[in-house]
Parts: C-alpha cells; structure tokens; sequence
C-alpha cells in the first residue's frame, strides 16, 4: 500500500491556514496500545501547525506515555489513565479540555496526512459544523452480508433526510467540528458518537462530508481486540438505536 504521508507537491498547507490554525485549531487524540506509531503519528500532526494538541491517554502499558513527552514540539497536554476508558469516552474528555474553536478528533491506531487532516480544518473554517470522514459504502455486494452497522448509520442519516451522507457517521475519524456545534450538541453526548450525530442532523447543524482519504493502518489487531469485535458491534447498534429513539421522540 502507498504511504498516504506522501503527497504530491502542489498538495499542501499554505501559510494563512497555518496562521489559522495556530489560532484555532486543537487536535484531540486518543492514544491506546500505540507505542509503534506514536511519533509518526504526532509528525503528521505538527505539520498542521495546530495550537494545541490534547491527548488522551488510557491504558497503555507500553512506552506511548514516554514517547510523547519527549518528543512533539508543539504545545501538548496529556490526560494519562492507567485504565480503559472505553471506545469513545476520550471524545468527551478532550473536547471538554480543548481550547480552540475548530477540533480535530483523531485516533493514533491511524496515520494520517497533514494534507488530509487540514481538509476537514478547513471546511470547518469555511462554514460548516461538522465534518465527517467521506464513507459512500456500498450495502449490497455479491455473496457478502449486509454490514449491520452500515446498516445503522444509513437508516439513521436516512431517517432525518440526510441521504447524501451516505454511510458517514461521527465514530469514523478522523472528523472535525467547531466549538460552537459542540455547545450545541453538548459535550457530554460525545461519548456515544451516534447520539451526537443524530442531536447535529435534528438541529440542522451543517453537517457535510469531507472527501475520501487514505490512511496508513499500521498496526495489527490485537487478538484480545479481534475477540472483542462482537460486543463492540453490538455497542455502536445499541448505541444507534438510542440516537433513533432520540429522532423519533423529536419529530
């Protein structure tokens, strides 16, 4: 697979969106079990210029914690628990820390480039609320079951009208949104990303998505993580029909 670190050169951050983001961007990041690609992850980041980043750290047995404070240049602030907080618990913590009007939610199981990452910014900086990872996937292929939580995240963009979001949905990352859409929504629903979502759709926040990336995966599962797909599975569903329960009680 290509490296999708390496861009092509009229691709790139130009020095407004740089002064830009020094005065607004936060990017928050979930750190967990990601010892091996901390660095690379933090050198994508630091190309954005932002004015802070907000880690969230829990978990991690490993030299990750070590890592990161010896090494970024910009200005960092960890949050570290020695214990699993859950999927999307670190959403709302990082949003409740961060700073600036524009965030940038990521997760460090991925690499991805600057130029990527500053898209969604700058969407952001042009008006809208959220911005979502571009996911269009297709439901219907041959000798393949439907994805029951594409399924999920179709039916509920659907059930508010909101079909050309497709299959975005606020668990992928990365994503962005401002400040201003987060008081909206309220901070602490960012814990159950579909709720979040469905609060942005019903309030006709400007919700759009962003164009497909690419991103590095650079780690393998874990088998602990592997066994857990499942129950986390059925998580994002129990976690879907709460934010359908939440449109329907709203209409």
């Amino acid at each position: 697979m290509r490296d999708p670190t390496k861009r092509r050169r009229e691709e790139h951050i130009n020095g407004k969106e740089k002064c830009q983001n020094l005065q607004r961007l936060s990017v928050i990041l979930s750190v967990h079990h990601h010892e091996r690609m901390i660095k690379k992850v933090l050198k994508q980041i630091e190309k954005l210029r932002p004015m802070e980043i907000v880690l969230v750290v829990d978990g991690c047995p490993d030299q990750s914690v070590k890592k990161i404070l010896t090494y970024s240049s910009c200005p960092l602030t960890a949050f570290v628990y020695p214990f699993p907080l859950g999927d999307d618990v670190w959403r709302a913590i990082g949003a409740k820390e961060a700073t600036g009007d524009v965030w940038l939610f990521l997760d460090a199981d991925h690499v991805v480039a600057a130029t990527d990452m500053q898209s969604f910014v700058r969407t952001c900086y042009r008006g809208a609320d959220i911005v979502l990872r571009k996911s269009m996937t297709p439901l219907r292929q041959q000798s393949v079951e439907p994805d029951t939580v594409l399924l999920a995240k179709t039916f509920l963009n659907t059930l508010v009208a909101r079909h050309e979001l497709g299959t975005s949905s606020m668990y992928d990352l990365p994503f962005a949104m401002t400040r201003q859409a987060a008081t909206i929504i309220g901070v602490q629903h960012l814990v159950v990303p579909a709720v979040a979502h469905a609060i942005a759709l019903h309030n006709q926040l400007r919700v759009v998505p962003s164009h497909s990336i690419a991103s590095a995966k650079l780690t393998r599962k874990s088998a602990t993580q592997r066994k857990n797909k499942p129950s986390k599975e059925q998580t994002i569903l129990g976690d879907h029909l709460e934010a359908m329960d939440y449109v329907m009680s709203h209409k």
